[in-house]
């Protein structure tokens, strides 16, 4: 028998185990959800039109197929790897989860591409970014997500102030992050981020 035949299955399982030493396997882009829900915890129900636009930040970018950009999947050093990606930018995504807490609190909400001159009452989402990036060692995988916008809130076409949250989640997974963990990891980012900004941005709506 050939000896090269039969030192070759030795050969590649040493290659594939320098390899995992080095940080793993080849990583390919992984696409996840970026969804978004919570259920509105307050007795106090409101009511009236609010209209709701973002400025386009260009926080993140497209691939040759058309899909968002949302994060960097690295080896154990930090080397870019793969992408992370999505089917939606994060300015729509943080724009549904505003539309979505909007509504649950009662209002009648609206999104446009821009305001009337003298809006009643508006919200402009502006500074959008998110972006999750994932360092995959041998055993364990070190995650850090940041988010950062601001809500521009506008009374009978009046500017009257601007709110601004910033958030930064730090952790560390046991082997690779699953699609799971990184969908989740973004959800409850901006769950948190809405938690905290959404009632002053109510508080001064509700002045009009």
């Amino acid at each position: 028998m050939n000896i090269t035949l039969l030192l070759r299955p030795a050969i590649i399982l040493a290659s594939c185990l320098s390899l995992v030493c080095l940080g793993g396997c080849t990583t390919v882009d992984q696409k996840i959800g970026l969804n978004y829900a919570r259920n509105y915890d307050s007795l106090v129900r409101h009511s009236g039109d609010i209209s709701v636009t973002r400025e386009a930040t260009q926080s993140a970018v497209k691939n040759s197929r058309g899909e968002w950009i949302i994060g960097s999947l690295n080896n154990v050093y930090g080397v870019h790897q793969a992408d992370l990606l999505a089917d939606h930018s994060p300015e729509e995504w943080i724009t549904d989860a505003l539309l979505h807490e909007l509504r649950q609190a009662g209002y009648t909400v609206t999104y446009a591409e821009s305001f009337p001159a003298a809006v009643a009452r508006g919200i402009t989402i502006t500074n959008i970014n998110a972006f999750l990036t994932a360092n995959k060692g041998t055993v364990s995988t070190d995650t850090k997500q940041e988010l950062k916008f601001n809500l521009e809130i506008f009374l009978n076409g009046d500017k009257v102030k601007t709110l601004t949250v910033a958030s930064r989640d730090n952790r560390t997974v046991p082997f690779d992050a699953s699609k799971e963990e990184m969908e989740k990891i973004m959800l409850q980012s901006l769950q948190g981020a809405m938690q905290r900004i959404i009632p002053e941005a109510m508080t001064l709506i509700d002045k009009k």
